[in-house]
């Protein structure tokens, strides 16, 4: 089978005029589902405003908490898995490299965006000292997303201004300069052909034999690769997909419960309706009316 660049984001971060968009995610106690793996073009700047999480950067792991500020650079996979069942909440500013870039490869771009950027140099950039700069840093975040949030008039002048304030904080809380991060691309490789797999296929019956088949190896070894790499089963993870796809439509489209069930491979609505009650602890049709309040 042939992927398609099936992992990127089916979702435009803005518009050609002004690439950028603000995010903001708050989760309840108990809810283990808190960001489907993923890719985009843009850069994304990612900070939790309450709780912890675990992360997933290609084939790295690690618990970002409240206070942190996570940079995810172009086309890189990432995600989370477990919010450790306490409350969360975090807010994400995703742009494309070109809304702060100004003049093509002038001196900026030389000498800060390319270096800071360059993959080479590692996949991403955590940061969690909580000194001056990084407090300053994550208040210049919240700043810009409540600009964005608000979209008063000259709303754009202030959220690239402190963009490029972000930048420059970011650049000065590296202590050294980077350092050659030594990619795990076995494993990350590995990990998005599992998620493209089940992408392009969770409509569908997916069975863990196939799967094991088209990356060419074992059921006992890929079963081990889903403990290890994505902290749950492969049923599980299959069935997280399936929830994702299912509450975006709730969200975004009027079909029925049970039409939602069958397009996102759920074998019927009554099935559907009571595993989901499981997870979002409501039933498919109140979580759709409380999403339009």
């Amino acid at each position: 089978m042939k992927l398609s660049r099936p992992l990127r984001e089916n979702r435009q971060h803005g518009d050609l005029l002004f690439p950028v968009s603000a995010y903001e995610t708050k989760m309840e106690e108990d809810f283990q589902m808190p960001l489907s793996y993923h890719w985009h073009p843009e850069i994304e700047i990612f900070f939790i405003t309450s709780g912890k999480a675990n992360f997933q950067v290609e084939a790295e792991q690690f618990v970002i908490e409240e206070g942190d500020v996570l940079l995810i650079k172009p086309n890189t996979l990432h995600g989370s898995h477990d919010c450790f069942g306490t409350k969360l909440e975090f807010r994400a500013v995703v742009f494309d490299y070109s809304f702060l870039s100004g003049m093509a490869n002038d001196r900026i771009e030389q000498k800060y965006l390319q270096p800071l950027l360059a993959q080479e140099n590692g996949r991403y950039i955590l940061l969690r000292e909580k000194n001056s700069i990084q407090k300053a840093l994550f208040e210049m975040l919240n700043k810009t997303f409540f600009v964005f949030d608000e979209k008063e008039k000259g709303y754009e002048l202030l959220v690239r201004a402190y963009l490029l304030q972000v930048v420059y904080d970011i650049i000065m809380l590296q202590k050294e300069e980077i350092q050659p991060v030594k990619a795990n691309t076995r494993k990350s490789e590995m990990i998005r052909k599992i998620v493209g797999y089940v992408e392009q296929n969770y409509t569908q019956r997916i069975v863990l034999n196939s799967l094991a088949a088209y990356l060419s190896v074992s059921e006992g070894y890929l079963c081990r690769f889903f403990k290890e790499n994505f902290h749950m089963t492969f049923v599980e993870y299959v069935q997280r997909v399936r929830f994702q796809k299912a509450e975006r439509l709730l969200k975004e489209t009027d079909d029925p419960v049970g039409k939602i069930a069958l397009d996102v491979g759920f074998g019927s609505g009554n099935y559907f309706t009571t595993e989901f009650g499981k997870l979002y602890h409501t039933t498919p049709q109140k979580y759709r009316k409380g999403q339009d309040t």
